[in-house]
């Protein structure tokens, strides 16, 4: 059974939540964070990280103190961040903020919009087709005995189900992963003024390309993610203009990319790690949910959002003042002691393993959570189905994660395996 290594915890002051191989490996300054401030403000960020389970959930519930009215894309730029705002100006579309970065009530508008597209009924006829596209990629790869995981299983399938829904040619998919880079690029460390020139560039291709399949639709609409946006009515009646329609855009392709790909990735990496937990699946594959929901709660895909204070308050006992961010950090509260019995610990018997909020909680629960959900399921069942003694090819790079501190993308995952004869 893989656990992290119990370390009696060093000063938290001794810790630097920038440094890479913190954010490779964060599982220890979260310990430190539970033992010592779960309310901490971190000196080399100036934000207040927020570690507890019920400290976490009642910022989520309460949007008027804790705003997500803030800019998300350029918070870490500084004034560099207008040259980028410039470009979108002069040859695109500026940033305007929809679903990620607004409170209700006009948040209650754009999430009523994206609710009716990502509704049950549409995921529940997807089922057939992820569990199509699952086989189709293991087919590229089942007869050579290996693949590097990452780059063969977990970003094709997830990159040809988005780019399906939104109506995008799957073959453009490392176009689509470029787009889906660029988007999250400045919320992951300080870029250069042409960084973040040539990162503006990228977003107006984008934003070029996504205007005209919107104009295709208009005209021609289809059973697909883009159509349901062109149809779709706000609660005025008024369909949505073109910056409303970018903004959304942008969102369905950054929010539902990156994170599922890293949940399929550290699924695998955490059934190779434990394969008692491996051996039990197989014999029952009516668990592969269970194992979803705690893998979701074990290293969770977003680890952290940020929130802005917006009136003096009290979190935990510790005064925030006004005008502060908030880091609100999933991945430490789904670790928290109190709440989950011996955290470090992957248990698929774990009563309460669907309580952790890897999906967020309140007005801004993930929207994407019933799709992410079913591509899990179906990955896992698929894959246990199919290939058996499946084992690391390779030892991991070290570190083994882009560092980013709202995500946790892995570099790759070199499994082998014998294939199972499906006769």
């Amino acid at each position: 059974m893989h656990m992290e290594t119990q370390t009696g915890s060093k000063p938290i002051g001794d810790f630097n939540f920038l440094d890479p191989a913190l954010l490779d490996d964060p599982f220890d300054y979260y310990r430190a964070l539970h033992e010592q401030a779960p309310v901490y403000l971190m000196p080399e960020t100036g934000m207040y990280i927020i570690a507890g389970y019920d400290d976490l959930r009642t910022i989520l519930l309460d949007t008027e103190t804790f705003s997500n009215n803030l800019d998300g894309y350029g918070m870490l730029q500084g004034e560099n961040w207008k040259v980028h705002q410039e470009i979108l100006e002069e040859r695109g579309w500026p940033d305007l903020s929809t679903l990620n970065f607004t409170d209700p009530p006009t948040h209650t508008r754009y999430r009523k919009v994206a609710d009716t597209i990502f509704n049950p009924k549409r995921i529940a006829a997807l089922a057939e087709r992820i569990e199509q596209l699952c086989n189709a990629q293991i087919d590229c790869f089942i007869d050579r005995g290996e693949c590097e995981f990452v780059s063969e299983f977990a970003f094709p399938l997830v990159g040809t189900i988005i780019s399906e829904q939104l109506g995008l040619d799957s073959g453009q998919m490392g176009q689509f992963k470029k787009w889906g880079e660029a988007i999250m690029a400045p919320t992951s460390r300080v870029m250069t003024v042409e960084e973040l020139r040539e990162n503006a560039e990228t977003i107006v291709e984008m934003q070029q390309f996504i205007a005209g399949k919107l104009d295709e639709r208009r005209k021609d609409p289809r059973n697909d993610l883009i159509s349901a946006l062109v149809m779709a009515r706000g609660d005025d009646g008024e369909e949505l203009n073109m910056l409303e329609l970018q903004s959304l855009m942008r969102q369905f392709l950054s929010g539902t990319y990156e994170s599922v790909v890293t949940m399929i990735s550290h699924g695998m990496l955490i059934l190779l790690r434990n394969p008692d937990v491996m051996a039990k699946l197989r014999a029952d594959l009516s668990r592969v949910p269970d194992f979803v929901e705690e893998a979701l709660r074990y290293d969770s895909p977003v680890p952290g959002l940020a929130r802005v204070v917006t009136r003096d308050t009290q979190v935990g006992g510790v005064d925030i003042p006004a005008g502060s961010i908030v880091m609100t950090r999933y991945a430490a509260a789904n670790r928290d002691p109190a709440k989950f019995d011996d955290p470090g610990k992957f248990d698929m018997d774990r009563k309460n393993r669907a309580h952790h909020l890897a999906f967020g909680n309140g007005p801004h629960f993930c929207v994407g959570r019933a799709l992410a959900r079913r591509e899990l399921n179906l990955a896992f069942t698929t894959l246990l189905t199919r290939l058996n003694d499946i084992e690391l090819a390779r030892p991991l790079p070290d570190p083994l994660h882009v560092p980013h501190a709202l995500l946790r993308p892995m570099k790759e995952l070199p499994i082998r395996f014998t294939k199972i004869d499906m006769a």
